[in-house]
């Protein structure tokens, strides 16, 4: 945390506490840059700004309306069940509760995660991001493909004390130091203590 305005990114819905408008970035986020994304957020929670919006424009003008993020189809499909739970289960407001959430289509463990995390609840988030730099870190090396079925990572996270700022910060540092492909090692603020460190 104390090294995270180093790296930290700036996008428009991580001071939000509505959680309708933080799932909706979690579905603009799927298999998108997150920079991507935020190009487009402001227009699409304008648009939709609840669920009965959603359900009320419909699949084929959702599509054209996600159309530059690409997979379209497949989030507008999403975005309209989940919205129609959504108004059907919990009366139009999304819930907060990770449990409850898990029950609306399309969302599983990490985006319920962030959710309950962003409004102030307890939660154990693990997505591909999270495993890297846990595995990285404690572990020496990379997560194994089928991360989110691993133990030890799983382990890892729920002994997290989770806040939004903590889950932001990892995100961050996995996006601009601890990448995928040719991670910074020699940039980390934390190589000292990581177990993953390879000098150039």
């Amino acid at each position: 945390m104390t090294h995270w305005p180093e790296f930290r990114r700036e996008l428009p819905w991580r001071n939000l506490s509505d959680p309708w408008k933080i799932f909706l970035s979690e579905l603009l986020l799927l298999q998108t840059d997150a920079i991507k994304a935020s190009s487009t957020y402001a227009t699409i929670v304008e648009q939709i700004p609840d669920p009965y919006s959603v359900l009320e424009m419909g699949v084929e003008k959702l599509a054209k309306l996600l159309r530059p993020l690409g997979l379209h189809k497949l989030r507008a499909k999403w975005l309209f069940e989940a919205a129609k739970c959504i108004i059907e289960e919990y009366n139009g407001i999304i819930p907060v509760d990770k449990e409850k959430l898990l029950k609306i289509p399309g969302i599983g463990n990490y985006i319920a995660s962030v959710i309950a995390i962003c409004c102030g609840k307890t939660a154990s988030p693990l997505d591909v991001n999270i495993a890297r730099v846990l595995s990285r870190v404690f572990l020496g090396k990379d997560p194994p493909t089928r991360y989110s079925y691993d133990k030890i990572l799983r382990d890892m996270s729920m002994r997290i004390k989770w806040s939004r700022e903590l889950l932001y910060a990892i995100l961050d540092f996995a996006a601009e130091i601890c990448k995928s492909k040719n991670p910074m090692c020699n940039k980390c603020p934390i190589h000292e203590s990581c177990a993953y460190f390879k000098e150039a």
